[in-house]
């Protein structure tokens, strides 16, 4: 008899493991970018560490997210050189690339 209820408490600890782990969750809001000929891109919910490219030189990006952005100057996210961008805040400048950090 106890070796069934070890195995049950064994289940539902898993089970309570595996309800909880959860992938990461996008930040909610959006994200959007503005160049100076006219284009615009709205990013809804942008996941995390997730790269979206930008327009490059003269680009405003507005972020209405709840969380903190990385805008990079390359179209990949890959330099070194980035500039975050917190919740409510807009950006002037060459914006190759954004990703969401939270």
């Amino acid at each position: 008899m106890r070796r069934i209820s070890a195995l049950s408490a064994m289940a539902a600890a898993g089970t309570l493991v595996l309800a909880c782990a959860s992938p990461a969750s996008a930040a909610p809001g959006f994200v959007r970018l503005y160049s100076s000929d006219g284009q615009v891109a709205t990013v809804v919910d942008p996941e995390p560490f997730v790269c979206h490219q930008g327009f490059g030189d003269d680009t405003a990006v507005v972020n209405r997210t709840r969380g903190t952005i990385l805008i990079f100057p390359d179209f990949d996210c890959r330099t070194r050189i980035f500039d975050p961008v917190e919740p409510g805040e807009d950006r002037y400048g060459s914006i190759g690339s954004f990703q969401a950090l939270n």
